[in-house]
């Protein structure tokens, strides 16, 4: 089954609604299809933001950019009062699976995966100097006593670049890195796939292998959440920069909207890079469900999108929610990307010093609020 725009996206709620089939899974009953797809074209224009319900943009463009920076740890986001990992990374929860972490670490998840696949995963790291998660916290993150802060220049961006080099010193290290190796061949620091994807797309416009993974199955036992998002397929052409994504397991009614938005975004990110447009996605949903509890509220996006939300000559969300479907919204990346000709490591630290103030949001416009409990 393909579906196509956001129009697809609430075909796909009704699908599952109709034709679903009720199954009772470890956190709560849902209506469930399995094999489908959605697509989004013209991203670079029309940034596949749900117009039916407000969406969470700057929840969207952190988790990302904390992706991208390798993290591991959802205090980082909770700092930013974004709570999106908070019940996967609460003591009560990761006690409950058997996890000794720190609260808020996740063990090797999306960003250890995506910029360290293959590494030894390290939790020593976030309980060195204190018992108190507060101050572990702390401590990597305040720089405001830490030696690198005197080689801080007035450039603007610096001092995003010495937060960077103080929390994830292996950006700042990476032409000494690139040259260890463990005895067979391999680099004990993991695989960088978001570098693996840079340089695949740069050298070759035809490649078929331009491939981003988060499955790792040695690592699933110390993942306080086994990867929804699980594979990535990159593709140049005429027409711009394009992603397949792969989720295995899809919250048709809070995940995917997010899902669609960080593909997208991220597919941009690298488009930018590579000084190309970027052109559509395109995302694979192995098991599709809608949770019980959810059900009234995608009753009410369903509804949503029987008005004509595209026609309001204001522009502006209804608040009684029925707006209809709007035309998407245009996300802007402020920042200039590296020359074409920068390093490899020029190109991840402009990726790793990314901030959300370097997005803008254009145009979007879309109806109220859907609140659901996170399952």
């Amino acid at each position: 089954m393909y579906f196509f725009g956001e129009n697809g996206y609430l075909n796909l709620l009704k699908e599952a609604l109709d034709n679903g089939e009720i199954k009772a899974t470890r956190n709560g009953n849902v209506i469930s299809i399995f094999g489908c797809m959605t697509n989004f074209k013209n991203i670079s224009s029309s940034f596949p933001l749900i117009t039916t319900k407000r969406m969470f943009f700057r929840g969207i463009v952190e988790e990302l950019l904390w992706f991208l920076r390798g993290s591991t740890n959802a205090n980082e986001l909770k700092q930013k009062n974004i709570h999106i990992w908070d019940g996967n990374s609460s003591r009560q929860y990761l006690d409950s699976i058997g996890l000794n972490y720190p609260e808020g670490e996740l063990g090797p998840v999306y960003g250890w995966q995506w910029r360290k696949f293959g590494k030894a995963y390290e939790t020593e790291r976030y309980t060195v100097g204190s018992n108190s998660d507060e101050d572990i916290y702390n401590d990597i993150t305040d720089t405001s006593d830490s030696s690198d802060s005197s080689n801080t220049s007035s450039n603007t961006s610096n001092s995003s670049d010495s937060l960077i080099n103080y929390i994830y010193p292996e950006a700042s290290n990476r032409s000494n890195r690139s040259n260890r190796s463990n005895s067979d061949g391999t680099d004990p620091n993991g695989a960088d796939q978001i570098k693996y994807v840079i340089e695949e797309l740069s050298k070759d416009n035809n490649s078929r292998r331009a491939v981003l993974s988060g499955w790792n199955p040695t690592d699933l036992k110390k993942m306080a959440l086994p990867p929804c998002h699980i594979l990535y397929i990159f593709n140049r052409s005429s027409k711009g920069l394009s992603c397949h994504m792969t989720l295995r397991s899809s919250d048709l009614f809070l995940g995917l909207p997010f899902n669609i938005a960080s593909t997208a975004l991220l597919t941009q990110i690298l488009a930018h890079i590579l000084h190309i447009p970027a052109s559509e996605i395109s995302l694979s949903i192995c098991d599709a469900h809608i949770y019980e509890e959810h059900i009234p509220q995608v009753n009410k996006q369903i509804a949503r999108g029987e008005g004509s939300g595209s026609s309001d000559p204001n522009g502006s969300s209804d608040p009684n929610g029925s707006s209809g479907i709007y035309d998407f919204p245009k996300v802007i990346i402020k920042k200039a990307a590296p020359l074409a000709k920068a390093s490899i490591e020029d190109k991840l630290k402009w990726i790793e010093c990314l901030v959300y103030e370097d997005f803008e949001l254009s145009n979007y416009k879309c109806g109220a609020p859907l609140s659901a409990i996170m399952k």
